[in-house]
């Protein structure tokens, strides 16, 4: 899922594709994405916005400058709004085209009903395409999970605290070492390992998150959907929905959805017998108080697919989640001086309150900390991805047009005029804040705002970010109170940039032991 910036992407080999398709039907499918990219040039040319890189004369296709944008993605926006802060740009993306908009218009358009983000979703993650049905019921217009997620996942966060802790316990002891001798380990994929079973305690309760095989399932499936939306976004669009079928890691996707219904399906079944022998009185069954039954309640008889619900929120689980945990850890180990402020208030705040909701609010340091850590290193260099639904002209005469996609840049997270030494990570940064009344509110993890978008800002605003804040400190305490770490001699901490994306090297290593003393929790 992580590539460097040395990367190279080339288009899926078609020979498999070609022997498939008589002549007849291959030219038809050429001459449409052909007539499609001249009709896309005749109508961007009247656009004033300009491309940061613009295809040659006579380029048909767009395969050399979506390779440029993988590439340089990330420091050609920083290089335009460096020198132009208030004045949108666009990109070819591997999505396709993007206007991304300066930070003073995120407040227009952050709650404005004609951009959707569920569009963006579908399209840049192929949502309508076998494999990826996940990111059709993850989109923001899908009513049952959102429903899942704010009125049962965030309303729940007390009663869920502690059987977190639990999980977080379990999954730590069987994951890393219990010696007291220093062992290495691959920070990425271990932190993603735990993840993906804590998150799974709640989503599909303890029948499922300790099964390997559905683990296994959603951590690959993580990985690949991401790199197969990327391959096929390669393609032109209208040739995507032949060319899936034929691509490896497009079939590699949709074994997984068949393995993971193997297991969702029947669990789900047995619950819907049960419940209904309960009512013709055959049998006394109460079901787990999980996500499962959560769905079950939201879709209230309406069809839905249980499997991609389940699987997409597992990928966003394990992919946000699991990124901040490692971000988190690396940054400790470069700045060990806060780590004993930070033990010294995960026991003072659970000695006095124990697991719940409001000890993790209470924890506002190490609060601070993982937001700090977000604000150096986010998902992504830009945020609030949509579509628009029409034609619409913002107040500063950009003209969008309809079926076009815009995002935010995150230019602001490291903007000196809002953060002091802004290039520097200050664990103590959003602690201080805090005691500041005008900007208490703000300064919290879970908040958004025009100047801190690591979440996303308004309407479409991260729904899961309380759920992603507890698990995220939940895990972060347990470790803390049990092992020592440290970046191994001469370990690279450089970020790296796959088009937009911003991430780590995913082979980064980290040395971890048990303490000496474990503080009991």
């Amino acid at each position: 899922m992580t590539l460097s910036n040395s990367s190279t992407h080339h288009l899926p080999a078609s020979s498999a594709l070609i022997s498939y398709l008589d002549l007849p039907t291959l030219s038809f499918f050429l001459a449409t994405a052909v007539f499609i990219v001249l009709f896309s040039r005749v109508r961007r040319s009247r656009d004033t916005i300009p491309i940061l890189n613009p295809k040659k004369k006579f380029e048909l296709t767009a395969h050399r400058v979506k390779k440029l944008f993988l590439t340089n993605g990330n420091a050609m926006v920083d290089s335009w709004f460096s020198a132009n802060p208030h004045k949108p740009a666009r990109l070819h993306a591997d999505f396709g085209e993007v206007t991304i908009l300066p930070p003073n218009l995120t407040n227009e358009i952050r709650n404005d009903e004609r951009f959707n983000f569920s569009k963006w979703t579908l399209n840049a993650f192929h949502g309508h395409t076998p494999g990826f049905e996940g990111f059709r019921e993850g989109g923001h217009d899908s009513r049952i999970l959102q429903n899942v997620i704010i009125k049962d996942i965030t309303k729940s966060l007390n009663q869920i605290t502690e059987p977190l802790a639990e999980e977080t316990a379990l999954a730590v002891s069987d994951v890393l070492p219990s010696d007291k001798e220093w062992h290495t380990i691959p920070i990425r994929s271990t932190i993603a390992h735990i993840v993906a079973r804590v998150s799974s305690r709640v989503f599909l309760g303890t029948e499922i998150c300790r099964n390997k095989r559905w683990l296994e399932i959603t951590l690959r499936y993580t990985v690949d959907a991401f790199m197969a939306a990327e391959n096929l976004r390669l393609w032109p669009a209208p040739l995507r929905p032949l060319v899936h079928w034929f691509m490896p890691s497009c079939q590699k996707l949709r074994s997984e959805v068949a393995e993971a219904k193997e297991i969702i399906t029947p669990v789900l079944e047995d619950r819907r017998l049960k419940k209904k022998q309960v009512q013709q009185g055959q049998v006394k069954y109460e079901a787990p108080d999980d996500a499962i039954e959560w769905v079950e309640r939201a879709a209230n008889g309406e069809s839905y697919d249980p499997v991609s619900i389940q699987l997409i929120l597992s990928v966003a689980a394990i992919h946000t989640t699991s990124d901040l945990v490692t971000q988190v850890m690396i940054r400790l180990a470069q700045n060990p001086e806060i780590l004993e402020p930070l033990r010294n208030e995960i026991q003072t705040t659970l000695k006095q309150d124990g697991w719940r909701k409001t000890s993790l609010y209470n924890m506002k340091l190490l609060d601070s900390v993982i937001k700090e850590s977000q604000r150096i290193k986010p998902i992504g260099n830009v945020v609030m991805r949509r579509v628009a639904s029409e034609d619409v002209t913002l107040s500063d005469g950009t003209r969008v047009s309809k079926d076009s996609t815009i995002a935010v840049t995150s230019r602001r997270l490291w903007d000196k005029t809002i953060y002091a030494e802004p290039e520097k990570w200050d664990g103590y940064r959003f602690y201080n804040m805090r005691s500041d009344p005008d900007k208490q509110a703000s300064a919290q993890l879970v908040a958004t705002s025009d100047k801190f978008l690591a979440w996303g800002h308004g309407k479409h605003a991260c729904p899961g970010r309380f759920f992603a804040s507890n698990e995220v400190k939940i895990i972060l305490i347990y470790l803390l109170m049990n092992y020592d770490w440290e970046l191994p001699e001469g370990a690279s901490t450089v970020i790296h940039n796959v088009g937009l994306a911003m991430t780590m090297d995913p082979a980064l290593e980290l040395r971890i032991k048990e303490r000496e003393v474990p503080i009991e929790i």
